[in-house]
Order: structure tokens, then sequence, then C-alpha cells
């Protein structure tokens, strides 16, 4: 992607564990620690992976020739036939006894795909700290908004009350479950790929499971029970993961824009120089986080479609299917990873206006209460009969453009059942919430390990 378009929806430190150079760094950190598993089971000399851990540093990147990289991977059909073979010549300019042992019973997918986990590694460290952060934002304003009421809205129009912090203690509830998500998927997607041409290891003889043992074990990462290169689930669940997480984010953003809307005016994105303008019209203050984040809610989708078709391989090795992912993958992450930074933005600076929600609230001019009245009256009246009469008096309120209360009122079952005072307590939004504070009691629980 354009640097001009990345602004936008990427997140810098995930974009660079991406980038090209980081990739063959990544790469290169595999090689040395295949050959020092193999060495320290007696595969290879210990001299020799020495000797290659020693030459092959972050820093040998810069000897790579990137250019006849880029041709010879056209040629090849992938980038680490190439980047082997500049790798060996390298070792083999300082040792070239070492040099034979490079990339040694290994087949490219092996190093392209550990290495893709090395990176997705990292890059999930940092959406999950960005995503905790989102969680502890939503939590902190959920508690400070528990008690602003505004009007809940269904198939988007007014419908009920509800208070601000219950809308952020559904966000906040979300982010827990995908905290929940990541953390008990690492374990099962993040492993090593090492199972040379078909999967057997046939190359190493019989120190194959040994050699996979060793080498998880130097990149920290789990050993499979069995090699999964034509098994792409791990690959496909994380993403999928990554998915759940930006549509939810999405979902976010639409109400915080829809709230942004002039006729509603209840949520500001923070302010900041230039931010939100318009090139024609000096008013305007747009939901720029929103538009990035629903952008990515939109483009994740497509992406997982094409990981989802990849997963249908032949036989042992694919062909189309793998490579398809090299441009979903790292894009998915950047799209996650920015759509959190531009929420925890939002989140953590938003300007609430409680005076617009109270409006809101007033416009129907008692209308949303009706529900209130109807359950008030049901058990005096039955359920029928009182939703009869407070649906006439809905379609009277509509059409006399007066306050339901008022009319509600002036019925005589209703003056038969309740005081003015009653009827006061009945229509005030705040009385007919329900159970909302216990919700938001219980989500800030869940958020310490207090609840389940």
């Amino acid at each position: 992607m354009s640097r001009l378009y990345a602004s936008l929806f990427y997140q810098k430190q995930v974009t660079e564990i991406f980038s090209d150079r980081s990739l063959l760094i990544y790469m290169t950190v595999v090689e040395v620690a295949l050959a020092k598993a193999q060495a320290s089971v007696g595969v290879i000399p210990q001299e020799a992976a020495q000797s290659i851990e020693t030459i092959c540093t972050a820093q040998i990147v810069e000897q790579l020739d990137m250019e006849a990289l880029v041709m010879a991977s056209e040629q090849a059909g992938n980038i680490a036939i190439a980047f082997v073979k500049q790798l060996t010549a390298i070792v083999k300019a300082s040792d070239e006894k070492a040099s034979r042992y490079v990339h040694w019973g290994a087949t490219s997918q092996d190093i392209l795909d550990t290495a893709c986990i090395l990176q997705c590694r990292d890059a999930l460290d940092i959406i999950e700290a960005q995503l905790g952060n989102v969680h502890q934002t939503v939590l902190a304003q959920a508690q400070t908004h528990r008690n602003l009421i505004m009007i809940g809205r269904t198939w988007l129009q007014q419908a009920l009350p509800i208070t601000f912090g219950h809308k952020l203690a559904r966000w906040a509830s979300v982010c827990k479950r995908d905290l929940a998500r990541i953390g008990q998927m690492k374990p099962r997607v993040l492993s090593v790929q090492l199972g040379g041409a078909v999967g057997s290891l046939a190359s190493l003889g019989n120190h194959g499971s040994a050699v996979v043992s060793a080498f998880s074990r130097q990149l920290n990462l789990t050993a499979p029970v069995c090699t999964w290169h034509g098994e792409r689930d791990r690959i496909v669940e994380m993403a999928s993961v990554l998915a759940l997480i930006v549509g939810n984010l999405g979902k976010m953003a639409r109400d915080w824009s829809l709230m942004m809307q002039t006729e509603i005016g209840e949520l500001q994105e923070p302010a900041g120089n230039g931010r939100g303008g318009s090139s024609t019209m000096p008013h305007k203050r747009n939901p720029v986080a929103a538009a990035s984040v629903l952008a990515a809610a939109s483009r994740v989708p497509v992406l997982m479609a094409s990981l989802y078709q990849g997963m249908v391989q032949e036989h042992e090795r694919s062909l189309g299917g793998w490579q398809a992912e090299w441009l979903s993958l790292p894009e998915i992450f950047q799209l996650c990873s920015g759509a959190l930074e531009r929420t925890l933005n939002v989140l953590d600076g938003m300007r609430v206006s409680p005076e617009m929600m109270q409006r809101n609230l007033e416009c129907t001019h008692g209308l949303v209460m009706a529900e209130a009245v109807m359950m008030a009256l049901a058990p005096k009246l039955g359920r029928l009969n009182a939703h009869h009469l407070v649906e006439d008096a809905c379609k009277r309120a509509i059409k006399e453009q007066r306050h339901l209360k008022a009319l509600i009122g002036e019925i005589e079952e209703v003056r038969q059942q309740f005081t003015a005072t009653q009827l006061d307590d009945i229509f005030r939004p705040a009385s007919y919430i329900g159970n909302i504070q216990e919700q938001i009691d219980a989500v800030l629980r869940q958020a310490v390990g207090a609840a389940d």
C-alpha cells in the first residue's frame, strides 16, 4: 500500500513487522535456529552451527542483493529459494565448511511458514496490547457514564432508554472475549513448520522428531505433532480472530459515527488541528477515525475469503492457496492494528454531550416511554387491554402533537390507577432501564477476573 494511504489505515510497528526487510530478518532467524537445533541433536557439527549463528545476524540483510532476490523470486516461485542461495554464499565467504549445512534438510515452505509464524507472534503481541488498552479505556468510560441516560435505538429508530455506560459496557465485554480468543489460540497456532519436501523429514534420517522439538525450543514456539504444509487452519484461525476484532471495532465505529450525525450530536471524535475538516465546507467535523475503522471492517472480510478458499489444498504441498496468504495475511494484521489504534484514540478523547442525549430522549414527546406505561398498566388492566389503550394514546399524541404523558393522564382508567406523581415517575427515563446497572457491574467484575 502507498505510504499516503498506509497512514490512514495501518499501524507503523505492525507494518514494519511485515516489511520486506523484516521478513528477511525473520527468515535469517529461522535458518540460524534450524542450524542450532540440528547441531544440538548431532545432525550437523556444532562448529558449523556456531559459525552460521555468528555470520547470520540481523545485519546480514544489508549484504543481500534485494534486486537480485526480486528477480530470482519471480523465476523460483517464492523468496526462500533465492534467499537461501544468497545466505549460503555469504556464509561460504567466511566459512566454506559451515556453508554446507545452511538450510540442511528443510524445504522453502518450512522457512517461510516459520518466519510467518514469528511475524504473527510479534504482531499479535502488539495487537493484544492494543486491545487490552482499548478494553481498559472503554471500561473506564463505562464506569464514568454508567448513569448517563440516552435513547436506545433499534432498526435505527428510537426504542427505549438505556445509559451510555451500558453501550460502552457492551463494547468492553466484546473486547474481553476477543482478548480471551487471542490467549486461547496462541499455543495452538504459534507452531514451527519443519517437514522437508513432503512432510516426512526423510533427509534427517531418524533425527526428524528430535530436530523439530529442538527447533521449536530455539524459537520458543509450539512443536506440532505433525507437519502442516497443506493444512492451513493455524493461519486461518489467527486471521479469523483478527477479523472478529475488526468486525467488533467496526460495530463501535458505526455506533459512534451515527451518534456524531448533526441531527443527533451526542458524541464527537477528539478535536485536532485540521482533523475531520472538509475541503469546501468549513463547518464540517467528519468522523475520520470511524471512516478508517469502517474501511478496515469492509476490507478484512474480502481478504478472509481468499484465506478460506486457500484452505482447499492439493496433497502434501499446494499450488496457489499457500501463496495467496502472502498477500492477505499481512494486510489483515495491519488493518486490525490500525483499527485498534484509531479506536483507542476515539475512546480516550471522545467528547460526550449529555445535553444532546437529553434532547433526543425528549424529542418524541414521551412516546419512547409508551412501553413503560403499558407495563405499569398491564397488571391492573391486562396486557392486551393496556397495549390497546396506550397505542391509541400514542396515535393521538402524534396526530395532536401533544406530549404522551398529558394524554395518558386524561384517560379515566389511568387516573383510577395512578396519581400524577406516580405517572411522572413512570415517564422518568431513568426508571425504565431494567438491569443495566447490574450488567455494567458484571462487566466490571469480569474485567478483573471476578466472574467468568
